[in-house]
């Protein structure tokens, strides 16, 4: 034990003394009432399942049994064998005979949503609504009738995509003349949603379990509520298929699936449960399994402090002494012989208390370094109105010799300067941002002359409003850049700042050759923050758009974006949209 690990005396000490005994004695008592009553319940669940199904299949070979009134309905057969050849006879006959078939079959339940036939012989009258002839039918119930046998009937649910509602089911069984060697029709008897919901019922008394009902391998009706993903579900699914006992459990859950199999309908229903429900009456028995578990561990758990009592005692005196050292107080702590953690843990500690006392010295002298060369690059420092002041003499110079030409674009670069080398804040007035652009393109038209024109109108109030540094150069640097600096036309930038409502928006068109199509989809892409951003990195353009884009979401918020819009050969426009509420 002596040159065990510290971790792994603790570790074992917890494992065999406390850990283990609660965990298996816990496990085993717990697992075992657990079980008991789980099975009591399913199996319970599972008969009343059966038994709800026995009395569903008998409601659907009650709607079967309509059939028999029709097949044996002499004055029926003679109808659809066409032995009634005036129309006054057929009238007559159907209003005597047929209508009163249908209304006392329709009157026998009131789970039948209708009741037709579809005739084979096209002499016999239709009735709309009860009789009609058999090619308005759907082909797929006649298909399916040619596979059957002459006195059976098939059923059918009726089609949808939507699995929230209940399925309607419809019965459809063949009418043959009296020797059954042609068939003269065919009965469909559909239900109403009353069928599945009594048997449903009947299962789930206090409404409180979900249903999924599928048929041939889809799902086509599930309720609300089921509180599990896709694969936890069809999990449970494939568990209760596999099982003989028509029922499967998901322990981590908490919830069972009870199922039935409806052979008429190739239609299997799953109901599932919450377990919580189960435990609710047997919670006194948990608490009391839960304390005695409690009070076992109380009284493991101080053996075992009493155990490791002796392997902390070291760490705790390591650690107040730590506690006590500091910059002026580097002293050692008295380590052991032996080779556990604790004696590894102060002999690296005295080492490190050894290193620390060199580095101070040496961070001493590095202090008195950094001093020396921070007051010799305050003295080599140039002052920014020092540069003012140089153009501001320039300027004057120029004016005493007459070159309005230099005077003009001493000023303007002076102005320009002067808003760019000004980095005491983030932010500034939008006013100003849009004289800073105005100097800026002025600047690039004493070297493009005639070959640049460019227009800045506002037509709304934008006093005292406030906006990042630079939002406007940088798209302004990228139309003459990429724009008209590409093209051998004149170049036109037109700047406008209006308002729309909540949205202060501004708009910044070129017309140079415009931006590619991949291009734009790039760009458009990092904006929106679809793309990575390094994507739009090439060798002659960055992040500058991306940069603006960030810092006006960030500074305005709401739905503020830059937009763009750009066809190759028509230029491109650059719209900020701002949320700025109007004052």
């Amino acid at each position: 034990m002596k040159n065990l690990r510290i971790v792994q005396k603790m570790a074992l000490g917890y494992l065999l003394l406390v850990l283990l005994p609660v965990i298996v004695f816990g496990g085993y008592l717990y697992n075992q009432f657990y079980m008991d009553v789980m099975s009591e319940y399913s199996e319970g669940k599972q008969k009343l399942v059966v038994q709800a199904g026995e009395g569903f299949r008998s409601n659907l070979n009650k709607l079967e049994s309509i059939h028999a009134l029709f097949q044996n309905n002499q004055q029926l057969i003679d109808y659809l064998s066409g032995y009634y050849v005036s129309d006054a006879q057929q009238v007559y006959n159907y209003l005597k005979d047929i209508r009163p078939l249908f209304m006392y079959a329709q009157s026998r339940d009131n789970e039948i949503s209708s009741i037709k036939l579809y005739k084979t012989m096209s002499e016999v009258q239709t009735v709309q609504g009860e009789l009609e002839n058999v090619d308005q039918m759907n082909e797929r119930p006649l298909d399916l009738l040619s596979t059957v046998n002459v006195d059976e009937g098939i059923w059918l649910r009726g089609r949808g995509d939507d699995t929230t509602k209940l399925p309607s089911l419809s019965y459809y069984q063949r009418i043959y003349n009296n020797s059954y060697t042609e068939p003269l029709g065919v009965l469909e008897i559909k239900s109403n949603e009353l069928l599945l919901r009594n048997f449903l019922k009947a299962v789930d008394v206090n409404q409180n379990m979900q249903v999924a009902i599928v048929q041939d391998g889809a799902k086509v009706y599930h309720s609300d509520g089921i509180e599990l993903d896709d694969e936890q579900t069809n999990e449970l699914l494939a568990m209760a298929d596999a099982s003989n006992r028509g029922y499967a459990y998901l322990r981590k859950q908490r919830t069972l699936v009870n199922s039935i199999s409806v052979p008429e309908l190739t239609t299997t229903f799953y109901f599932f449960s919450r377990m919580d429900e189960v435990f609710v009456d047997i919670k006194v028995k948990i608490i009391v399994l839960g304390l005695t578990l409690l009070v076992s561990l109380a009284v493991l758990t101080g053996i075992y402090y009493a155990t490791a009592t002796s392997l902390v005692r070291r760490v705790l005196g390591l650690a107040k002494h730590m506690r006590q050292v500091d910059e002026s107080n580097l002293t050692y702590y008295a380590a052991g012989d032996s080779n556990d953690e604790i004696d590894f843990l102060t002999r690296s500690y005295n080492s490190l208390v050894r290193r620390i006392d060199e580095l101070l010295g040496t961070v001493r002298k590095t202090e008195l370094m950094k001093k020396e060369a921070d007051y010799l690059v305050l003295q080599a420092q140039i002052k920014p109105h020092f540069l003012y002041n140089t153009l501001e003499s320039i300027r004057m110079l120029a004016e005493l010799n007459n070159d309005q030409e230099v005077v003009g674009a001493t000023y303007t670069f002076g102005r320009l300067l002067r808003y760019t080398l000004n980095s005491g804040e983030n932010e500034s007035e939008l006013n100003l941002e849009l004289d800073n652009v105005r100097h800026y393109l002025e600047m690039h038209k004493l070297r493009m002359l005639d070959r640049l024109r460019f227009s800045i109108e506002v037509s709304a109030n934008i006093d005292d409003i406030r906006c990042p540094r630079f939002i406007l150069q940088p798209i302004v640097e990228n139309c003459i850049q990429h724009g008209i600096g590409r093209s051998r036309k004149r170049g036109e930038i037109d700047i406008a700042v209006r308002r729309e409502r909540t949205e202060l928006v501004i708009t910044i068109r070129d017309n140079g050759p415009g931006i590619p199509e991949e291009r734009l989809k790039v760009l458009r892409g990092v904006l929106d923050n679809e793309l990575e951003r390094e994507t739009l990195q090439t060798d002659n353009s960055g992040f500058g758009l991306y940069n603006v884009s960030e810092r006006i979401r960030a500074f305005y918020g709401g739905q503020t974006a830059l937009l763009i819009e750009s066809r190759e050969g028509e230029g491109a426009t650059f719209t900020l949209r701002l949320t700025v509420p109007e004052r």
